[in-house]
C-alpha cells in the first residue's frame, strides 16, 4: 500500500508534496499507511493526503 501511496504522491506533482519531500513524507507511514511519526502538522497533511488517496482509489 505504501508503494502506491508514494506513486500517488509522485503523481500529483504538488507544491507542497515537493517541499516536504516524498521520502519524508513516506517515511512518517508504516506499509499499511498508519502514521508512526511526525508532529500536529504533518498529522494534519498526511490524514488529509491518505484520505483523499483511498477516496480515488474507490472510484
Amino acid at each position: 500500500m505504501k508503494r502506491k501511496f508514494k506513486q500517488w504522491l509522485i503523481g500529483l506533482n504538488e507544491e507542497m508534496v515537493n517541499e516536504l519531500g516524498i521520502d519524508e513524507i513516506i517515511s512518517c507511514l508504516d506499509d499499511d499507511l498508519n502514521i508512526i511519526h511526525g508532529n500536529e502538522e504533518e498529522h494534519k497533511i498526511l490524514d488529509n493526503f491518505i484520505h483523499i488517496f483511498e477516496k480515488n482509489k474507490r472510484g
